[in-house]
């Protein structure tokens, strides 16, 4: 807490987040955007991809914007071209995947299609 209350410059990785399935209810990580939203001044990122985990890690580790929580899920990579240049990111702000008419999906993190 007197990290945050300082605006320290601190990244946390958070792996296993969201719900892990075969590791177990020890190891999930549903409850992480819960207790890390009580803390003040901390930044949570949650990447879409390999690409993104690597353009947060240098955002966080480039710029003075106090503690980071960085969130990932467990498993492996599927981007076959995940090695491109660093580009800082925007911190609090999302992105529009698809345009759509009648519904609207909203999602944090990694998104898995599930049929």
């Amino acid at each position: 807490m007197m990290l945050a209350l300082q605006k320290l410059q601190v990244v946390f990785f958070l792996d296993r987040a969201g719900l892990v399935g075969e590791d177990g209810a020890t190891h999930h990580g549903a409850f992480d955007l819960s207790y890390l939203r009580c803390i003040p001044n901390m930044i949570i990122a949650a990447p879409l991809n390999e690409e993104d985990l690597r353009d947060l890690m240098f955002t966080a580790q480039s710029e003075t914007i106090g503690p980071v929580a960085i969130r990932y899920p467990r498993g492996r990579g599927v981007l076959p071209d995940w090695r491109t240049p660093f580009k800082r990111m925007e911190i609090g702000k999302g992105r529009m995947i698809r345009d759509g008419k009648d519904i609207a999906i909203i999602s944090i993190g990694l998104w898995v299609m599930m049929w």
